[in-house]
């Protein structure tokens, strides 16, 4: 009886062992599946965010020159008003002297 009883135990031990392979066997596979899920998810996420960066890049490099060339517009613009304007020295004198005096 008591060879039946460590044969049992011996057998139950064997089972735990298989059972314990299993499961690192297992732990391994996620592991790997984790891995190249998270390799994969990492791709895709640097491949959209530098998709992103390049439009608003391109967006900013767009708005930038029409800024500037409303802004150059602009001095051009009161550049020719100002050297087109009808210079009066005598009014000018005469609000000089009126000031001044």
């Amino acid at each position: 009886m008591a060879e039946q009883e460590v044969n049992t135990i011996n057998h139950l031990l064997e089972v735990e062992q298989n059972a314990q392979a299993m499961i690192q066997s297992a732990q391994i596979d996620a592991d790997k599946k984790i891995s190249v899920a998270k390799a994969q998810a990492d791709s895709e996420f640097k491949a959209q965010f530098e998709k992103i960066v390049a439009e608003n890049e391109k967006s900013f490099e767009e708005k930038s020159a029409a800024a500037t060339a409303a802004g150059e517009a602009q001095i051009k613009e009161y550049k020719e008003k100002i050297s087109s304007a009808n210079l009066d020295f005598s009014a000018f004198n005469q609000l000089l002297d009126k000031i001044l005096a």
